[in-house]
């Protein structure tokens, strides 16, 4: 385990951010989870980020707590990162 997580953090009236960093990297702008195409912008608030961020209180509930794997590497990568 390196360390990774991505956090949503409320940032204002259906207004998000998203950070996405391990213990080696700290958050840097850009898209994920699809490199160059997001939906979710990393660093920027937006509304898309407000929604993950909604969306995921389901994920948590209803597949992580009973057990479920999330289908995203638990490794991070820089792909979609902006340095």
């Amino acid at each position: 385990f390196d360390g990774h997580a991505n956090c949503f953090i409320e940032s204002g009236f259906d207004q998000g951010i998203l950070i996405d960093f391990n213990y080696d990297v700290e958050p840097l702008p850009g898209k994920y989870p699809l490199p160059g195409l997001g939906p979710f912008s990393l660093l920027k608030e937006s509304p898309a980020n407000h929604w993950g961020k909604m969306m995921f209180r389901w994920v948590y509930w209803n597949v992580l707590l009973k057990g479920g794997d999330m289908p995203f590497e638990s490794q991070m990568t820089m792909a979609g990162k902006w340095q």
